[in-house]
C-alpha cells in the first residue's frame, strides 16, 4: 500500500517494493497517487525494476535529461501526463510507429482552453517524446529503433504573427500589474511589470530577464551580458552548436531606466535581480494580460515585438545577435513584421531613371 502525504508544498508518496522502498515528489496530490499507482502496477507484474515500459522511460527520462533543461517545468508536466495514457502501460520493446500515430491521433482531438489543440503543440510534444524514445535508444540500449522516427507528424500551420501593441495597451498592462502605481517594484505583480517593458526594450526572454545578475548589468557600456550557462540562456541554433553562445544586448535609456529600478529593490538573499521563479512570472502574468483585456497575448509576443522596433535602427545582423536569434530565416519569419507600407514611406519616388520631359 502506497503511502502519500504533503511535505510543505509539494506532495511525497512512498511504495514499497522487494528491494526496499521509493520514494517521489509531485506538485499535486493527484500526480502523486497517479505515480504510486504506477509503482504498485509494476510491482505486481514483476516489473518494479528496469525500463520494462513506456511510462517507466518516461519517469527515467525526466530524472535523467529533462529536468535539467531550461523546459524542465513544461516537460515534466507532458511526461507526467503521458504516463496516464494508454501508452505508458505499453512494453517498451512493443511499441512501434502505430502506437505513436495512435497517441497523435488522441492529441490532435483534445480540447484545450475551449479550443482544439494546435498541431504546433502536437509537433512540439512529439519532439519530447522523441527525445526520451531516442534516450531510450542511445543511452540506455532498452530499443534499438526510435518509434517517433517516421510518424505521421500534422502539417505546420503558419506562423502566429501578433500584432503589436498600442500605447494603451501596453498603459493597460502596466496598470494590470501595478507598475504606474509601485515603481519602487514592492509587489511581485509589479515586479512583473517591469520584466515585461524590459522585453519589449530588449526582446530578452522571459527567463534570461528572470536569471540577470547583477554582475550581466554593464550600466556604462549599455549592456546587458547573457550568459548561456545560465537557466534559460541560448546554448545553440538551428544552425547548429556555436562557439560562444552568450551574448551582449545593447540597451536603450528605458531599459537601463527599467534595470535600474529592479536592482533598486532586489530582493534579499537573491543571485538575481529580479527576485521571482518561472512559475510565478507565469500566473502573474496572465492574471494581469486577462485584466488588461489581452488574453490572446503571451509574454513571448513581446520578443516579436522588440524585434520589429528594433530593426528600424539597427542591421539585421547586430539585430540577430542582440535579440538571440543566429537563424536569420527565423527572424525574417516570425519575429520581424514591418509592413510593407513602412517600407513604402522610404522608398524614393521612383527607382528605374526617365528621360526628363522638354
Amino acid at each position: 500500500m502506497a503511502w502519500i502525504a504533503q511535505r510543505g508544498k509539494v506532495w511525497r508518496a512512498v511504495v514499497r517494493t522487494p528491494d526496499g522502498r521509493i520514494n517521489s515528489t509531485h506538485d499535486t496530490k493527484a500526480e502523486a497517487e497517479a505515480w504510486a499507482a504506477r509503482q504498485e502496477r509494476k510491482k505486481a507484474l514483476g516489473t518494479a525494476r528496469g525500463g520494462a515500459t513506456v511510462g517507466e522511460l518516461f519517469e527515467a527520462y525526466y530524472d535523467a535529461v529533462a529536468s535539467k533543461r531550461d523546459s524542465a517545468r513544461w516537460a515534466k508536466l507532458r511526461l507526467n501526463k503521458w504516463c496516464m495514457d494508454p501508452i505508458a502501460e505499453r512494453p517498451l520493446a512493443d511499441v512501434s510507429t502505430d502506437d505513436i500515430n495512435a497517441w497523435i491521433a488522441r492529441r490532435t482531438e483534445e480540447m484545450h482552453r475551449g479550443k482544439r489543440v494546435t498541431c504546433a503543440t502536437v509537433n512540439r510534444e512529439l519532439n519530447l517524446m522523441s527525445g526520451a524514445f531516442e534516450h531510450a535508444r542511445k543511452d540506455r540500449e532498452w530499443i534499438k529503433v526510435n518509434p517517433c522516427h517516421g510518424a505521421r507528424r500534422p502539417e505546420k500551420g503558419k506562423a502566429r504573427k501578433p500584432k503589436l501593441l498600442t500605447l494603451d495597451q501596453i498603459e493597460a498592462i502596466c496598470i494590470s500589474t501595478g507598475y504606474a502605481h509601485d515603481q519602487k517594484l514592492h509587489t511581485l505583480t509589479a515586479r512583473v511589470g517591469a520584466c515585461f517593458l524590459l522585453a519589449l526594450e530588449t526582446g530578452m526572454r522571459s527567463g534570461e530577464i528572470l536569471r540577470i545578475r547583477p554582475a550581466d548589468y554593464w550600466r556604462a557600456e549599455c549592456t546587458l551580458h547573457v550568459a548561456a550557462t545560465e537557466p534559460g540562456g541560448r546554448k545553440n541554433s538551428k544552425s547548429g552548436q556555436l562557439p560562444d553562445p552568450s551574448r551582449n544586448v545593447p540597451l536603450t535609456a528605458r531599459a537601463i531606466e527599467l534595470l535600474d529600478q529592479l536592482i533598486a529593490s532586489m530582493p534579499a538573499g537573491q543571485p538575481y535581480i529580479v527576485g521571482i521563479n518561472d512559475s510565478q512570472r507565469d500566473a502573474l502574468w496572465r492574471k494581469a494580460r486577462d485584466q488588461a483585456g489581452l488574453m490572446g497575448h503571451t509574454f513571448h509576443d513581446s520578443k516579436h515585438e522588440a524585434c520589429t522596433r528594433l530593426a528600424s535602427h539597427i542591421d539585421v545582423l547586430a539585430l540577430s545577435h542582440a535579440i538571440g536569434t543566429k537563424d536569420v530565416n527565423l527572424l525574417r519569419d516570425r519575429y520581424y513584421d514591418t509592413g510593407a507600407a513602412h517600407a513604402a514611406a522610404l522608398l524614393p519616388r521612383q527607382l528605374t531613371p526617365t528621360k526628363r520631359p522638354r
